[in-house]
């Protein structure tokens, strides 16, 4: 596919053509047939390791065809096809369904931040005149970038082969096939793993985790004397200017610039822009930027780039990115204590992201209990003692057990739950739900299971404890204590935990006894014998398997 134009913007997909096939699939065939010759690879380890390798090897192509034409030229045209990228995904976020295949398209925005990141660590080629250059040599760079898309998809679609075959054994399978590198996904998983992707974006939360970023100017006017708007000014001054896009700056000046003329210390001039600069001392290697996405040295919340241009340093700012990098670090960076290290050392500013950090923790719970109470339910929140009508409270911030973050009833239903908030980063890919998931399953089920052995173990003192708050009687027997996790964000976990996980949007079903589960009726084709699967999915399905 050519470059198209979509509402005024451009766009390039990832192309996944026979002559690409040819020239680099290709490459994964001539390496491990020698080794596998006509055997099918099943053992989850061998899997696993083989995926590895071809991710490795296809994460080297991907550098060495970003290597073959280092001219800035290129990188200015990548950087304005990935501004009007900024601005289709803002249409995206507004509803709007923009006509292509969007999940390329959500890929195609990753690769080029690779990209473009990337450029950081080559030594590039000026022009006289970018523009003309651009130009001429539009349909050269168009036929680039597709193949620089087309192997950027195939890292990570790789790195996603490996996570699923780590996270799901026995789902994933090798061989050569009519000649081909075959990765094969075994029956029934292709049908699960779609099912994930389709039903994930259903759970998406309406709970606004933090938009920080009025209280961070306010942190660095008020205790730094820095005026957040000025330090941005650039941006605004540059974006009049016609062909914007295809500009480079040298940063240097601008900062003595400010310190000159407002005063500003230029210890935190320089630690400010660098905190939000990528550079060839912190760029990542493409394996880290597909493994680690979302590793605060990424161009996602540095929207500077620094490149050397015929041996000297210039900067590439774009005016759409610097206002994704900021809306990005105040929603998805400062409610979880992260952001630059290069700030690190200005106390205002670590006092200030230890503040959202600690405000946080109760963005999740506020609007759970708010609608709880709203339909008469029964709530506690933060629970770490329980009240008494002896006056002396019993309680449980104790080793193994420690704060209960939600307990309501479900009168309708007989149900006790027991709610624990998880405040998890917003992930879009399988590599970080695989953390998200291991972080379920070896730290917060324990806890959660020990919450819900004493809450069933001491439904007297839950009883009494609501008596006493909402001052009536309550008849508790028969009553079931059900745990779950509340989380922010769908994750992988959602569909395979021990414990059920719901966003806020769930809630309204749960307490209306509307959570009804897909099931799913396979086939094994190897033995004919159906059988249904329902939640926790991927266990059941691997218990079935292996009872057939």
């Amino acid at each position: 596919m050519a470059a198209i134009l979509l509402n005024g913007k451009k766009v390039v997909l990832p192309e996944y053509t026979e002559t690409l096939k040819n020239e680099y699939w290709a490459k994964l065939t001539n390496n491990f047939q020698p080794k596998l010759g006509v055997n099918e690879i099943t053992d989850t380890n061998e899997v696993t390791e083989i995926l590895k390798e071809s991710f490795e090897i296809f994460c080297g192509e991907f550098e060495n065809a970003i290597k073959e034409l280092p001219e800035a030229s290129f990188f200015l045209f990548c950087n304005d096809i990935h501004e009007d990228s900024i601005d289709l995904w803002k249409k995206q976020i507004e509803g709007y369904s923009l006509g292509i295949d969007e999940e390329q398209f959500a890929v195609s925005r990753r690769i080029l931040k690779i990209i473009l990141e990337r450029g950081c660590s080559i030594e590039l080629k000026g022009h006289d005149n970018f523009v003309i250059e651009i130009a001429e040599k539009q349909t050269i760079y168009i036929e680039h970038l597709e193949k620089l898309l087309y192997l950027g998809a195939w890292c990570i679609a790789l790195s996603e082969d490996v996570s699923n075959s780590q996270l799901f054994p026995k789902s994933k399978g090798i061989q050569i096939q009519k000649g081909d590198f075959t990765i094969l996904t075994y029956q029934p998983y292709p049908e699960l793993f779609r099912f994930i992707y389709e039903d994930m974006p259903r759970h998406n939360s309406n709970v606004q985790l933090s938009n920080s970023i009025i209280d961070f100017k306010n942190i660095l006017k008020g205790h730094m004397g820095v005026d957040y708007d000025i330090l941005a000014s650039f941006i605004n001054q540059k974006y009049l200017h016609v062909n914007y896009n295809y500009s480079i700056s040298d940063i240097q000046p601008l900062k003595e610039g400010l310190s000159e003329e407002f005063g500003y210390s230029m210890d935190f001039i320089n630690d400010f822009y660098d905190g939000l600069t990528v550079s060839s001392r912190n760029v990542l290697t493409i394996a880290d930027c597909i493994l680690k996405n979302q590793d605060g040295n990424r161009f996602m919340y540095r929207p500077i780039l620094e490149y050397s241009i015929d041996g000297k340093k210039y900067n590439i700012i774009g005016y759409n990115k610097w206002m994704e990098s900021f809306t990005t670090l105040a929603t998805n960076c400062f409610p979880f204590g992260l952001y630059p290290e290069e700030w690190k050392k200005h106390q205002p500013i670590k006092r200030f992201v230890q503040k959202v950090t600690n405000e946080h923790d109760s963005i999740l719970e506020a609007p759970i209990l708010s609608y709880l109470k709203s339909k008469s339910i029964k709530v506690d929140g933060n629970i770490r003692s329980f009240k008494t009508n002896q006056g002396n409270n019993i309680p449980i911030e104790i080793k193994g057990l420690g704060e209960i973050d939600l307990i309501f009833i479900d009168e309708k239903n007989k149900v006790i739950y027991i709610g624990e908030c998880k405040h998890n980063r917003s992930r879009f890919d399988m590599n970080n739900w695989k953390r998200d998931y291991s972080n379920f399953v070896d730290k917060y089920e324990t806890q959660l299971s020990n919450k819900k052995k004493w809450a069933e173990e001491n439904i007297l003192i839950i009883k009494e404890h609501f008596e006493i708050l909402f001052d009536c009687l309550i008849d508790l027997n028969d009553y079931t204590v059900r745990a779950c996790f509340f989380i922010n964000a769908p994750t992988t976990y959602m569909y395979n935990g021990r414990f059920r996980a719901f966003t806020f949007t769930d809630l309204k079903n749960i307490i209306e006894g509307e959570v009804v589960d897909t099931i799913f009726r396979f086939t094994n084709e190897d033995t004919g014998v159906s059988f249904d699967i329902g939640h926790p999915y991927f266990e059941n399905l691997r218990v079935a398997l292996e009872n057939q």
